[in-house]
Order: C-alpha cells, then sequence, then structure tokens
C-alpha cells in the first residue's frame, strides 16, 4: 500500500518562500563573486537536502513501512512494531534536529505528552503514531491516515 504525503499550507510556502529566496539572491548576486558562490553553496544544500530527507511517500507492505523521500528509503520492520494509531502532533513540539515546514515535517522532535520522536510527515492532521518494541517513536503522515492504520494493524506481530 502506497500513499502519497501531501503538505500543508505552512509546508508549501515555506518551501517555495526558501528556495525562492536564494535563487533571487543568487541572481541579485552575480556581479559579487563571493556572495554569489556563498548563496549557491547554501541553495545547493538546501537542494541536496531536499532531495534526501524531504517528505515525498509512505509505503507499507507485509514485512516493512517504508519512509520515502526522492532520493533515500528508510525502512521499518512491522516485526518490530508494538502498536499504532492515529494521532495529532502539537504545533508546540520542539524541534531537536528537524525540518519545522522546509520539504514537510522531519527530523527529531520532542513533545510533553509523547517524549521523543521521529516525524515524518506533510501536515499534522493526517498523522499516525507507530510505537517500537525497542522503546522508539515514529509520527508518520500520509493522506490516508486511517487506512494506513488499519493495514499496519493487521500485519504487527503480537507482542511475545
Amino acid at each position: 500500500m502506497k500513499s502519497k504525503i501531501k503538505y500543508s499550507r505552512f509546508a508549501t510556502i515555506t518551501t517555495v518562500a526558501i528556495f525562492l529566496i536564494l535563487f533571487v539572491g543568487c541572481i541579485a548576486s552575480l556581479a559579487e563573486k563571493p556572495m554569489f558562490f556563498i548563496l549557491l553553496s547554501i541553495y545547493l544544500f538546501m537542494f541536496v537536502l531536499a532531495l534526501l530527507y524531504g517528505v515525498a511517500y509512505l509505503k507499507s507492505d507485509e514485512n516493512y513501512v517504508v519512509l520515502g523521500s526522492i532520493l533515500k528509503k528508510r525502512k521499518i520492520a512491522m516485526r518490530d512494531i508494538e502498536s499504532v494509531e492515529l494521532f495529532q502532533p502539537s504545533m508546540g513540539a520542539v524541534r531537536l534536529f528537524a525540518s519545522g515546514g522546509f520539504m514537510g515535517y522531519w527530523g527529531l522532535f520532542k513533545e510533553g505528552d509523547v517524549g521523543r520522536y521521529y516525524g515524518f510527515y506533510g501536515k499534522a492532521s493526517d498523522c499516525f503514531l507507530v510505537r517500537m518494541k525497542n522503546g522508539d517513536k515514529y509520527v508518520l503522515g500520509c493522506d490516508r491516515p486511517d487506512t494506513m492504520v488499519e493495514y499496519i494493524r493487521q500485519h504487527i506481530s503480537p507482542a511475545a
């Protein structure tokens, strides 16, 4: 089962604004070589980050939940999942090492009631919480979270 991730309005505006500001900055600084190369380096760095870590899709089969970016995939084994439930992260979550809107929401977050978790979603209203047997937590999102939660529940191993 594969599901696309839709970005919130804020994430879309943030992503477009960052790329647009850096692009315009590069064009405007063409005459001033050092500034141009600094801005171009930042632009390319942000572009590579977007390709490697930007939220693109969520895919699930009987063995894995796959967190997909454009160039990178991260797999979570179904056998390691303890539980899954619908969840809506608050906007008050603290970013420990995370993106709060650029190419979606991804990285390490901390929230009062859940604790520390890895986020990978486009908008908070489309999320669910995956609790791992080792204590790790993932807040994932896709355009059909209720269907994805039910699919994962059907395929996780019962606790031994």
